[in-house]
């Protein structure tokens, strides 16, 4: 087993239990169909090493899902002791990183950073660089205010120390959608046909707009040094490349004005050497498209169990990678290769035939 998994969940019992209260008696539907989160592998590392023995995977990355704000939330004010968000945070953080320990080494933890907390923000970014975990850290690409509706993407002004503190720390940013982001359909889906939506194109687009909102507004510019993960292939990233291109002639063409404007913002394509994406939920077009939009060091493999079974999201998608007619060297970097040159992973841990670390 060589395979490094750069896109799974995982929560503190404690968390996802109250996660699961929350959805039980509000019914809410804002985090999607309330099943995705009921595999009792979110909060057992011990199913997480199981189902990752059974599909080949070595090393396993655990981010947040869009689910995070929700669950964190739902921990924070309910159970006997009530916490704040920075030691809610820090909390959850440290409990995970503490899987790491448990299964020598498989199982490793991105910290969880809310900028709108930028003093938490802020401390977690130093842990993540020094507590001798993988200097990473785990975010969504856009956070909803309640009161208003609006999304704040991560080029919002008040997130920027967090950025900053990132790049001088190092560590690396692994972003998930926030599956707030709606398409804005009218009238709307009914029922299951919305989630369907939300899930196979406004999450892709979230991502992208993201990205380009981190270009557009210079956030890349500023902190050239960031590296940033981003799910699902980018998005429809690699497929905007091209347009990004065309649509910054057009506006530099139109007027002395927009000319100025769009003469101060570098293409889209010059800031692919900050941005990695993960394999998840590609077929081989979308895959071979990344491979030369981004190119074969970009790319990482990604599941995003347990949200997606093993079955599909490990097995159906490795031979995905594998049957896509890619050299061998391509396989070997995207299976494992990519996420240990960038998470800093040493060589694999040998494992006894029981799935142990030894």
């Amino acid at each position: 087993m060589t395979v490094v998994d750069a896109h799974a969940h995982g929560l503190p019992p404690w968390v996802q239990a109250a996660f699961l209260e929350w959805l039980a008696e509000s019914g809410s539907t804002a985090e999607g169909p309330p099943g995705l989160w009921q595999s009792p592998a979110f909060d057992g590392p011990e199913r997480q090493l199981a189902d990752a023995d059974l599909h080949g995977i070595k090393t396993t990355v655990l981010t947040h899902s869009s689910n995070a704000v929700a669950a964190l939330h739902s921990a924070a004010v309910r159970g006997e002791r009530r916490r704040g968000p920075a030691e809610t945070i820090a909390t959850v953080n440290n409990e995970m990183r503490a899987w790491s320990v448990r299964t020598g080494g498989r199982l490793q933890a991105a910290r969880w950073v809310d900028p709108r907390f930028v003093e938490s923000a802020e401390a977690e970014i130093e842990r993540a660089a020094t507590d001798g975990g993988i200097p990473a850290i785990s975010m969504n690409t856009a956070y909803l205010e309640p009161s208003t509706g609006r999304l704040r993407f991560l080029d919002d002004p008040e997130f920027a120390p967090v950025l900053a503190a990132a790049e001088a720390r190092g560590v690396v940013l692994f972003v998930h959608p926030s599956a707030k982001f709606q398409l804005g359909s009218e009238p709307p889906l009914p029922g299951r046909a919305e989630h369907l939506l939300t899930g196979s194109l406004s999450m892709l687009v979230e991502t992208t707009v993201c990205v380009m909102r981190l270009v557009l507004r210079g956030r890349l510019e500023q902190h050239s040094g960031l590296r940033l993960v981003f799910g699902q292939l980018g998005g429809v990233l690699p497929l905007a490349l091209g347009r990004f291109d065309l649509i910054h002639r057009l506006v530099g063409g139109a007027d002395a004005d927009a000319a100025r404007a769009s003469g101060a913002l570098r293409h889209l394509r010059d800031y692919a050497g900050n941005i990695y994406a993960d394999t998840h939920s590609s077929d081989a077009a979308g895959l071979r498209c990344t491979l030369e939009a981004l190119g074969e060091e970009r790319i990482l493999f990604g599941s995003d169990f347990p949200v997606t079974p093993g079955e599909f999201g490990r097995a159906d998608a490795l031979e995905v990678l594998r049957g896509a007619s890619l050299p061998a060297a391509t396989v070997h970097a995207i299976e494992s290769g990519n996420a240990r040159s960038l998470l800093g992973l040493g060589e694999p841990l040998t494992v006894s035939d029981e799935g142990a670390a030894a």
